[in-house]
């Protein structure tokens, strides 16, 4: 694809702004401006969040805050945005290059999900039940993916059905939000079928004050802590950022 080409469709494609805007009623140029200072919201929110735990102010941020979303609308301007942007870093390769039941955890407003699910692959959209998977909900109705799979997980653990496993196991800056990212990834690492690929993205160290309810995360820390994980063929490695794990049998 030509990048004359790449950019008419991005230009073609609905921004994320507009279809909030869709969704709430809010006029798109304030949803424009709220994403933009997406920072401010991020910081007074979650001082907002009373708790004597991390545990605690994320449950609250997560399950009850609308103003997160312009955090999401900021970093997703739209699903051919998106799509770009893992073309761009090598991420698409590796996301479409096994079998067809993916998952993602902390799917968000959803596009990653439609984008997976326009390739042809069985999608289940794993978030809590907040904000966030409301819209996504609502996002699929609108595109006609009712058939992408809707999981909650509560914010203090990451629970999947028991004995399901998917080809791609799939999480895009999320582990830095979830109180125990150890035990997330183990759980994440469990969930993969023989053959499949954990690809993880995190933002590892983007824990500054626009960011308040993002950790440090380690990958060495990660392996130290799930045994599953190690026991995984670990086949790309960028730093604590990227990384992608194959379960080989």
């Amino acid at each position: 694809m030509t990048i004359a080409t790449e950019l008419k469709a991005i230009t073609a494609d609905t921004s994320s702004a507009a279809l909030y805007s869709e969704y709430t009623g809010i006029p798109v140029e304030i949803v424009e401006k709220c994403a933009a200072k997406f920072g401010a919201f991020n910081q007074v929110t979650w001082s907002e969040c009373e708790g004597a735990t991390f545990c605690d102010k994320a449950k609250l941020y997560y399950e009850n805050t609308d103003e997160y979303l312009f955090d999401l609308l900021h970093g997703s301007r739209s699903k051919a945005w998106r799509k770009q942007v893992y073309q761009h870093f090598g991420h698409w390769k590796w996301m479409t290059s096994v079998g067809p039941d993916v998952i993602e955890f902390g799917g968000g407003l959803g596009l990653t999900c439609s984008l997976l699910r326009e390739e042809g692959r069985s999608v289940t959209y794993c978030d809590v039940d907040g904000p966030a998977a409301k819209f996504a909900r609502w996002y699929f109705e609108r595109t006609g993916q009712r058939d992408i799979e809707i999981l909650h997980t509560p914010s203090s653990e990451l629970v999947l059905p028991e004995g399901r496993q998917w080809d791609l196991v799939f999480s895009d800056s999320v582990i830095e939000h979830v109180p125990d990212p150890v035990a997330t990834v183990e759980r994440l690492a469990r969930a993969l079928k023989p053959g499949g690929l954990m690809y993880l993205i995190i933002d590892a160290h983007d824990v500054g004050p626009a960011f308040p309810m993002h950790q440090h995360v380690h990958l060495k820390d990660l392996l130290a802590g799930s045994p599953t994980l190690r026991s995984l063929a670990h086949v790309h490695h960028d730093g604590d950022v990227v990384n992608a794990f194959r379960r080989m049998s």
